[in-house]
């Protein structure tokens, strides 16, 4: 797998460096300190690196079809990503008082992915659950995204995300689903328990039989203009409301 961009690879040699094998850069007169960092700390942990000329990283990045990586600069050679299963995620985190767990039903766009996972990471979710099929993977583009941040978090790729919830559920979680159409309203809810959050996708919301296993429905207040959110957006208004109860 390879990881794009100097912040993603920044994370990644911060928090796990044996994971990356190679960093290839791109070079200039005068590096700013992020680069330096990853140079330094890849030369601290043995990791390969290797500097091109703009020219020549502008042609390898057209060759493998990844424009978005020239004005990044810097991209990383790692293992593939790692998922957790969720047996063993709730297992990690039994001691943790309500833990909170995002269920995303089929999020295609890996930006969409990205963005959630950093909300997640930063508002002290504890896991994260996708579909084993249409869905947006961990890949180069989820980890520019999210900065990094899906390596310091679980996800769990499932086969079945209502056998996910249901399992969630027979494990003391309360499923909360994300609903437009739903009269409760995000902070009426009280979000101090074990909480699965389940966010439906970008152009249909949640299916039909997800919203089914689902305890309770919520919505985000809104003004009227516009009846909805981006789902990212919408993650990060109901992550934050959840951790702001938590702090009281």
């Amino acid at each position: 797998m390879i990881v794009i961009g100097k912040n993603a690879v920044l994370e990644i040699l911060k928090s796990t460096p044996k994971d990356i094998n190679k960093i290839i850069f791109m070079r200039t007169l005068k590096p700013e300190k992020r680069l330096k960092e990853i140079v330094l700390i890849a030369k601290e942990n043995g990791i390969a690196l290797q500097s091109l000329s703009k020219f020549d990283f502008a042609k390898y990045f057209n060759r493998k079809n990844k424009d978005e990586g020239i004005s990044q600069g810097v991209v990383g050679f790692m293992k593939e990503f790692e998922y957790t299963i969720l047996r063993d995620l709730l297992n990690n985190i039994k001691e943790v008082k309500n833990p909170l767990i995002i269920v995303l039903d089929e999020i295609t766009d890996p930006h969409n992915l990205g963005a959630i996972i950093r909300s997640a990471v930063c508002l002290g979710a504890d896991g994260i659950v996708i579909p084993r099929h249409n869905s947006a993977e961990i890949n180069h583009t989820v980890f520019k995204t999210s900065s990094g941040a899906a390596k310091l978090i679980p996800v769990c790729k499932e086969t079945n995300i209502s056998n996910s919830i249901l399992y969630l559920k027979q494990n003391g979680f309360t499923a909360v689903g994300a609903d437009a159409k739903t009269k409760s309203l995000l902070y009426e809810v009280d979000f101090k328990r074990p909480i699965a959050l389940v966010l439906g996708s970008e152009g249909y919301g949640l299916r039909e039989g997800i919203t089914e296993n689902c305890d309770e429905l919520v919505r985000i207040p809104m003004a009227g203009k516009i009846d909805s959110l981006n789902v990212s957006v919408s993650a990060g208004v109901f992550l934050y409301e959840i951790f702001r109860q938590k702090q009281i």
